[in-house]
């Protein structure tokens, strides 16, 4: 049977980052669907399109207090619907992993295979504190963010990050850091479809997701890597992968690579389709 892909996209995005690799997998035959997570997907407003700061700090946003249980369940009825037309292959990149180990420890029945890009996948602890760790020391994109931010995050329930805001050398550095394997014209675009919304997942409780073995350890798994990443750097990607092999040693990852940063495979997925439509062919049974 023809398996559906279901597409979960990362941190100050939407389902709507996954429409060139939709369009060459549809081009190619495949079924695909890229889920909104809950509160996300609603663009941006014209305070923001507008850099009036004053105006957009003070509008309210539907990302203010989502949480983990609310985007599990809603991932989890996208992949049963999904489920009823056939096998099911689980895509997630980046922030998108939370989810996607929350759906696979839910229903690991209903997902033939989960795929993680350059994405946190916790198993020994809580997911934000991954990111304190030293692999994480390397990162060049959470300081630039951090300086983007309007408001207290822990006081309004959600991120708001000013991306139009980047000027100079911040802005030479977010390309470094997101997408150096883009050109500016592609970097332009990337960041034009950025949203300034995101969860505040870091201290809520219900975001502490890791993955289990009896559910999410059945399930066959795959990490690709992407090799030119500045934003998770290569070294936290590895420890993602050691601990889940780890957890479940007779169901090791099924490990990828790709010449990317962390979101250029998003404007040239043709390096990543290769290996979507590969693991597809297990999944015709």
């Amino acid at each position: 049977m023809t398996p559906t892909y279901v597409f979960v996209h990362g941190s100050g995005t939407s389902s709507a980052s996954w429409q060139a690799t939709q369009r060459e997998m549809a081009l190619r035959g495949h079924r695909t669907v890229a889920v909104n997570l809950p509160g996300r997907g609603a663009g941006f407003s014209l305070a923001y399109h507008t850099q009036d700061l004053a105006t957009f700090a003070r509008e309210p946003s539907a990302a203010a207090w989502i949480t983990g249980t609310r985007t599990v369940a809603e991932l989890v009825e996208v992949v049963r619907r999904a489920h009823v037309n056939g096998p099911v292959i689980l895509v997630g990149h980046s922030f998108g992993g939370l989810p996607l180990t929350g759906a696979g420890n839910a229903v690991p029945g209903l997902i033939d295979r989960i795929v993680y890009i350059a994405a946190q996948c916790p198993v020994d602890r809580r997911a934000g504190d991954y990111l304190t760790r030293p692999e994480w020391a390397e990162t060049d994109l959470l300081p630039i963010t951090t300086s983007l931010y309007l408001g207290n995050p822990a006081e309004q329930g959600f991120i708001r990050v000013n991306w139009r805001g980047a000027r100079g050398e911040a802005l030479k550095a977010m390309h470094a850091a997101m997408g150096a394997d883009l050109s500016e014209q592609e970097f332009a675009m990337l960041l034009a479809t950025m949203q300034p919304d995101e969860i505040w997942w870091q201290d809520q409780p219900s975001w502490d997701i890791r993955a289990q073995r009896d559910t999410w350890g059945r399930i066959p798994r795959t990490y690709i890597r992407t090799l030119l990443d500045h934003s998770m750097p290569l070294t936290a990607q590895d420890t993602y992968i050691t601990e889940g092999d780890a957890l479940t040693p007779g169901n090791p990852w099924d490990v990828r690579s790709i010449a990317s940063g962390h979101a250029g495979f998003l404007r040239r997925p043709a390096e990543l389709i290769e290996i979507l439509t590969d693991l597809a062919v297990p999944a015709l049974h």
